[in-house]
């Protein structure tokens, strides 16, 4: 859909809030018009007619008037304001958010997280600002406009000539602006997203940053991205301030010659003075009016901006959950690639060609240089990605036929990078299903080799890991993202280059740890060093693509010149293999 068609889409669900809306904007404006009418003719009374009974009942009618629009009408306002804005954003950043759980692989990657989150607080709102400030507000301007000008006619037509005149001289001048603004607003959208993804690195890496003693080097990236915002927000507020400026000085002198044409109609006996003071009245409107339209302009191309934006996450494509075959349980666990191709990059397959039988129950390693493609194994086996062409099956099924909530439902993956969230202990193993399961959740820490650690925490449980469980050693995070794993209970386990940051004594923990884990499951060890996977029931080769060897690390190591190859390159590094 357009940005527009989401923008209507969205209305239609606050439809009957708009309509509730439009009406009492409408009411307070036709009021708001009347007083100045109203005021004329209570000096025309005052100072021709001299009737002071007359006076008294147009200052009651004024009175009453006022009262009704003060107090009745702006509550109502207010509360139907209240409403529309609160429902209209939440609805706009629901739908976001489950657009971003949504996304496809392929989109996940291409998205700076800052960026996402810039769109889901500033741009949904700028949003809200399009529709409602620039569309009910900007409807009541525009009634002011109408029936001022109306009332410039009614009182002269003259009068009314030469406000309908001035109108496109205000509106050319602001459009001499109009493209300039554009086009610094969506480079200040796009930087300050950048800027905010860099901040969020920052902060979730601060105590990398001080390892490397990378402080001045961070701080000078900030400054370039802040000093490129605010050269932006100099522009911006220039052609805001230049439009402004010149707005007013065409109002000014347009308001000197009004009443230069006012002062000879007074003096041809042909105007008077409350049809003057009222004249007066609706001519400031007008302009002020048309000027307040003119400068929020510029603020509307900024929102507009923001509007195509929110409108790209929207527009993404969703992944397939094949909602409509039923759930299927994975009982043996038998995986199987057959003549797999895929690429990230259309015309660069990662895997080319690539057929690997895992059966139920075994474990098996995947071993390969830097780009060989064995993280795109995993990938493609908890269906984050779509093969180009060839078969994935699981237990004969075609994974591209399987329910895809209960697919990974059964296929656990624990990757290289701990991914701890900022709440307690009992969040980060149950983060789906599980939670008030002590038992289970306390086997799966026996069964990660966490149980005496947790033993030690003040609330168990519930203890608060803060934030990236940054009191936790990293051999300590690893075991408790397989425990989170173990909670979860998956048929088929994928290790991907899980022990790539641990010292030796982590990784034989986790090795032996994998060893107990692979009764009734399958599993795939994805893995850069040999050591892990050596004590696998089978070890499949890679290389650029396909698979060049396929058995044990024994026959591997005598009959496969890469693997030879892996094995001499990592004795020579001082890795133990």
């Amino acid at each position: 859909m357009t940005a527009r068609q989401w923008v209507f889409k969205f209305m239609r669900m606050h439809k009957w809030v708009f309509v509730c809306g439009f009406l009492v904007t409408t009411v307070m404006t036709l009021v708001n018009l009347i007083y100045p009418f109203l005021g004329g003719e209570m000096i025309n009374i005052a100072f021709y007619d001299q009737d002071l009974s007359a006076f008294m009942n147009l200052c009651l009618i004024y009175a009453g008037i006022l009262l009704f629009n003060q107090f009745i009408v702006a509550t109502l306002n207010n509360l139907i304001s209240s409403q529309l804005m609160t429902g209209f954003v939440f609805d706009i950043r629901r739908a976001m958010f489950r657009k971003i759980l949504h996304q496809k692989g392929k989109d996940l990657s291409g998205m700076y997280s800052g960026d996402l989150i810039s769109r889901m607080n500033r741009d949904a709102k700028d949003i809200m600002n399009l529709v409602f400030w620039s569309g009910l507000w900007g409807y009541s301007n525009l009634l002011h406009i109408v029936f001022a000008v109306g009332f410039m006619f009614y009182y002269h037509v003259l009068l009314g000539v030469f406000t309908v005149v001035l109108v496109p001289v205000v509106f050319l001048a602001s459009r001499y602006f109009k493209q300039r603004a554009l086009s610094v607003n969506r480079d200040l959208a796009e930087e300050q997203g950048r800027l905010s993804s860099y901040l969020f690195e920052i902060v979730a890496n601060m105590r990398e940053i001080k390892l490397l003693n990378a402080g001045k080097q961070a701080a000078n990236t900030y400054l370039r991205h802040t000093v490129s915002i605010h050269g932006m927000n100099v522009e911006n507020g220039r052609i805001e301030v230049t439009t402004e400026r010149v707005n007013a000085f065409i109002s000014l002198a347009a308001q000197l010659l009004l009443f230069v044409i006012c002062a000879y109609l007074i003096a041809e006996g042909r105007m008077p003075l409350g049809v003057f003071v009222a004249a007066a009245s609706y001519f400031n409107m007008a302009v002020t009016y048309f000027s307040s339209i003119n400068s929020k302009i510029t603020d509307t191309w900024g929102q507009t901006v923001s509007l195509q934006r929110v409108a790209d996450i929207l527009n993404q494509e969703e992944e397939d959950y094949r909602e409509s075959y039923p759930p299927m349980p994975i009982k043996k666990g038998t995986v199987e690639f057959r003549d797999v191709r895929f690429g990230y990059i259309e015309g660069k397959p990662v895997l080319n060609g690539f057929n690997l039988r895992v059966e139920r129950g075994s474990t098996i390693g995947i071993a390969g240089r830097s780009g060989a493609g064995k993280t795109t194994i995993g990938n493609l086996l908890y269906n984050l990605y779509n093969v180009d062409s060839g078969e994935l099956l699981i237990d004969g099924v075609n994974v591209q036929e399987m329910n895809l909530h209960s697919l990974r439902s059964q296929v656990g993956m624990v990757h290289q990078e701990t991914v701890l969230y900022d709440n307690t202990l009992r969040y980060n193993l149950s983060f789906t299903n599980n939670r008030d399961n002590d038992a289970l959740l306390m086997e799966a820490l026996k069964k990660a080799a966490l149980h005496e650690l947790v033993l030690t925490f003040p609330d168990g449980l519930d203890t608060v890991l803060g934030t990236y469980g940054q009191e936790l050693s990293g051999g300590q995070k690893q075991r408790l993202n397989i425990a989170r794993i173990l909670v979860k209970n998956p048929k088929i386990l994928i290790f991907d280059e899980a022990t790539s940051f641990l010292d030796s004594k982590n990784e034989a923990l986790i090795r032996e740890m994998t060893s107990k884990l692979a009764q009734d499951r399958t599993m795939i060890i994805i893995a850069h060093r040999l050591s892990t996977i050596r004590d696998c029931d089978r070890i499949a080769v890679l290389e650029d693509g396909v698979v060049t060897g396929y058995d044990t690390h024994d026959v591997l190591l005598r009959e496969n010149r890469t693997y030879i190859s892996l094995f001499g390159e990592q004795c020579e590094g001082g890795e133990a293999v």
